[in-house]
């Protein structure tokens, strides 16, 4: 019994240290933050720090494995869903993580200010790759159902997922630099729907769906963010 509350005390001490760790890079970056700032916020030594994380870029690999495993705890439930055709699974997908984040705008505002600027590069670029490395076997699952169903014509379900995983993974990259263009005032509402209609027109082309068939994000969604 000891060995288990131990184990369930390390678990909880090392999850604190991630969400001081994962709070201290969304508001100062990740280049501003230090062990020194994580040792402070907990009240803790070096020594003690190091017991869970050896360094900087282990708390940053932690952090990183831990936002991954929250989206895919989303997302595999409806790959996984036997009732839903694959047009159906995909659009799924989207729709949720869209609502997801539509109702938690107020507080991944500033998130999202802050992603972009410049001391948290390495950190983005590196969540958005473990994310999408983690998203593409979901998605060729998906295609081979696709396939088979007869409503996807792609010659490799593989191939495919990998350019429309990249694709996707510029197109939250490119939206979200598109939304803070427009909450600055630098875009208008038209040139945020024609951007999002010429993913919507890729994705469909690369899957051979008829146009229309598939939406990126909804339009209650596009309102709720950029109106």
């Amino acid at each position: 019994m000891a060995r288990t509350r131990n184990h369930a005390a390390h678990a909880l001490r090392r999850d604190e240290i991630l969400d001081v760790a994962e709070r201290l890079i969304r508001t100062l970056g990740y280049d501003a933050m230090s062990v020194q700032s994580v040792q402070d916020e907990l009240g803790c030594s070096r020594g003690a720090l190091y017991h869970y994380f050896g360094s900087k870029e282990a708390i940053l690999g932690a952090v990183i494995e831990r936002m991954t495993a929250a989206g895919m705890a989303i997302l595999n439930p409806i790959a996984q869903d036997a009732s839903l055709g694959a047009i159906d699974k995909l659009q799924t997908l989207f729709s949720s993580a869209g609502s997801w984040k539509s109702a938690r705008r107020d507080l991944l505002l500033p998130v999202i200010r802050n992603w972009y600027r410049p001391g948290n590069d390495l950190v983005r670029v590196r969540v958005e790759a473990a994310a999408y490395e983690e998203f593409r076997p979901i998605v060729a699952a998906i295609l081979r159902q696709g396939v088979a169903e007869g409503v996807f014509s792609v010659s490799s379900a593989d191939h495919a997922a990998v350019i429309l995983t990249a694709l996707l993974a510029g197109s939250t990259d490119a939206i979200r630099r598109l939304l803070l263009d427009r909450l600055d005032g630098r875009v208008p509402l038209e040139e945020v729907e024609r951007f999002i209609q010429a993913y919507d027109e890729a994705i469909e082309r690369i899957l051979g769906l008829p146009p229309g068939s598939f939406t990126l994000i909804d339009p209650e969604s596009i309102r709720t963010w950029f109106a």
